[in-house]
């Protein structure tokens, strides 16, 4: 068959992309398995047929740029397979993030593969709008209830996380990310039209180029993300420079549809997103018809022969009119989220601090994966909750260090590059995407990563073909191909050992993950405990399991999984504490204490643990005393009123912060650990001197 490499590379690379939009953005590792499962198979597939048969592929990887872009994933990849051989804070954590990056080179190849392709740069276009049109028209269809997603819409009374109650979230149920996601896709639509206006095309082309602007325009104002709005007015801002010499096509075109998105976001934030559906229906359908004839008729207008300059000018200040229309609409609902209610950036800024502090513990290779995962609650200055850094470039630093970070830097900057030189009107949405995830934790969806990727194939895919077809001398002819033979045998190894390794891993992880789940869903606890000591035995890092099985088990078949899977994650402190936990229970005073002290390490404001340490260390100084062992009843007593006399303390420095105290996880002294730590206060002074 001609060209079946090319087709099911093209296949693959959409199925990536659709699934992608599927699985909340390939956030969770549990959608990541099957995912990579399919991409390495696919490369398997075509393997040597497209590495070694399809020579003529890789004859351009010379550029520097494309150097850049197809290696570095490899060598991330490679880094946390380092990591993995050398005890890693979390080798679950690390094993993900090397899956993330092997399946990250594999698509990066695919997508260059595909741009090569006459064919692929429209193969590319219709997958990008596929993908944008797909998350922005199922979250608002969700709103009037045409379709149902989870967690499509997120509620709080919070003023400093929603000016109107509601936020838009979509399909990667997270609001921010979603954001920026939503201004790349309507940046790229934006400086496409100049472009589009240049080939004549006809009043088809033209209203199909501007249809999408309405839907992007609206998810993005939806989302309430003032991260993402910051990031798409700088990326605005310079794309403006870059293409100030076609400058009139999006700002007469997108000028009414963006004011129709703009009326619809204010129209839905009064009701909170939850409009009366047919009415709303109608009001939806109206807006998106009648804004995007009118920004057709305005450019038809502008157009005009008869008048010319007086049209021109009436055109452009209407133009004008119509933006700051849509941005008045906007300012007046949003204006005290904008101008006040900064809370989150203050968490923000502590969460950069306390990261900072982690990062100098191990600058130049980091910790290894899920390294802030496993490190926040003991190292956090506040009792914030923040399972992620909030910042990818802060994320990397963490997980592999300076070297790490340099990596990326140069793959970003090389994907920059090639936009830059081959298709200037990417490098808006590409900016939005790479600033945004400065202050947010966007790099942690794959979604993410495979835009970027495919921005760059897309850009790649406009490069002038016949750039090497001019006449050189014998010796530089050589030269070329010697070096045009090295890469190609560096990509081959890379991918074809990337692609066999994923294969198995993933494989390995996906079965560990299925019968995780069948033991969910079981009700019956011998069964559970079967599948879950499978899943297991196919992963022995995943800590999840561990702990699900745990809590099914008998105490002492606990301690036996908990202590191998501490060896896969030593500072664990969930694992840590049901250690503590299962040994209290046993009635093994020694040992409590001893993981209990480790545990209030990793671990200390956890209000639920402070509360039954007390209570347990109570217990089991009574349980010593009945049993004649009054030495070691004392000890737990004087124990027990230090840890209490320790969660006050921490509870009271807490109260006399400064600045604003973040205290979501709601660290207060209970009512419970009074009780019992009065208790033990009253024992203590019943003990002898001594």
């Amino acid at each position: 068959m001609k060209n079946w490499e090319w087709k099911l590379s093209a296949m693959g690379l959409l199925a990536m992309g659709a699934i992608c939009c599927f699985q909340t953005g390939i956030f969770f590792a549990s959608d990541l398995y099957p995912i990579v499962l399919g991409v390495s198979m696919i490369s398997l597939v075509l393997g040597f047929s497209v590495l070694i048969r399809s020579y003529r592929v890789w004859e351009r990887v010379t550029v520097l740029p494309d150097i850049l872009v197809l290696t570095c994933p490899f060598l991330l990849m490679i880094l946390y397979g380092i990591h993995g051989f050398s005890q890693p804070l979390s080798a679950q954590g690390t094993f993900v993030e090397f899956l993330r990056w092997g399946c990250y080179g594999t698509v990066a190849v695919m997508a260059y593969y595909v741009g090569c392709k006459k064919e692929g740069r429209t193969f590319l276009k219709i997958g990008w709008h596929g993908m944008g049109l797909f998350l922005s028209l199922s979250a608002i269809f969700d709103i009037y209830g045409l379709v149902n997603i989870p967690h499509n819409i997120v509620y709080t009374l919070n003023p400093g996380i929603s000016a109107t109650g509601a936020r838009l979230a979509g399909m990667l149920q997270y609001p921010n990310t979603f954001g920026a996601i939503m201004a790349a896709f309507l940046l790229e639509r934006l400086f496409a039209l100049a472009p589009l206006m240049q080939k004549r095309p006809s009043t088809w082309q033209v209203l199909l180029g501007i249809l999408p602007v309405a839907p992007y325009a609206a998810a993005l104002l939806l989302s309430e993300s003032r991260g993402a709005w910051l990031a798409a007015g700088v990326a605005s801002a310079a794309g403006l420079v870059l293409e100030r010499r076609r400058l009139t096509p999006p700002l007469v075109l997108a000028a009414a549809p963006c004011l129709g998105a703009a009326l619809l976001y204010r129209q839905l934030a009064e009701v909170q997103l939850a409009p009366v559906p047919w009415p709303s229906l109608l009001w939806l359908a109206g807006l998106w018809a009648g804004s995007s004839i009118a920004g057709l008729g305005l450019w038809r207008l502008y157009q005009s022969r008869h008048h010319l300059q007086i049209r021109s000018l009436t055109t452009m200040l209407f133009a004008v009119g119509l933006w700051t229309a849509s941005c008045i609409t906007v300012w007046f609902t949003v204006v005290d989220r904008i101008t006040a209610n900064y809370g989150t950036v203050s968490a923000r800024w502590i969460i950069y601090r306390d990261a900072w502090r982690l990062i100098q513990q191990a600058p130049w290779l980091g910790q290894g994966g899920s390294t802030w995962r496993m490190s926040y609650p003991k190292i956090q200055s506040q009792p914030y909750v923040g399972s992620e850094v909030h910042s990818g470039y802060l994320d990397m630093l963490l997980n592999t260090g300076i070297v790490g970070f340099v990596i990326v830097v140069f793959m970003l900057i090389g994907i920059g590059w090639i936009l830059y030189k081959q298709y200037r009107v990417l490098v808006p949405p590409y900016l939005v995407l790479v600033l945004h995830a400065a202050v947010d934790f966007d790099w942690s969806f794959g979604l993410v990563w495979i835009l970027i990727f495919w921005l760059a194939a897309w850009g790649f895919s406009q490069r002038n073909r016949v750039e090497h077809s001019k006449v050189i001398n014998v010796e530089s002819i050589a030269t070329q191909h010697h070096s045009k033979q090295v890469m190609h045998k560096v990509i081959c190894v890379l991918v074809l050992c990337t692609t066999i390794s994923l294969a198995g891993l993933s494989l390995r992880a996906e079965m560990s993950s299925s019968l995780q789940r069948q033991a969910l869903q079981s009700k019956d606890s011998e069964i559970s405990r079967k599948l879950l000591r499978s899943s297991l035995v196919w992963n022995p890092m995943n800590t999840d399991a561990a702990l699900q099985l745990v809590r099914i088990s008998s105490p002492e078949e606990g301690i036996g999984v908990l202590t191998k899977s501490l060896s896969y994650a030593p500072q664990h402190p969930g694992l840590v504490w049901k250690l503590a936990y299962t040994y209290g229970e046993l009635g093994e005073s020694e040992l409590f204490i001893k993981w209990l002290s480790i545990s209030n390490f990793l671990d200390p404001y956890n209000v639920g643990k402070q509360s039954y340490s007390l209570e347990q260390l109570l217990t089991l100084s009574r349980d010593q005393m009945a049993m004649g062992n009054k030495i070691e009843s004392y000890r737990l007593i004087r124990i027990g009123v230090s840890h209490y006399n320790k969660y006050k303390q921490m509870v009271k420095d807490l109260s006399r912060q400064d600045e604003e105290l973040h205290n979501d996880r709601k660290f207060l002294l209970t009512k419970e650990a009074e009780e019992w730590g009065s208790q033990l206060d009253m024992l203590a002074q019943s003990l002898p001197d001594s």
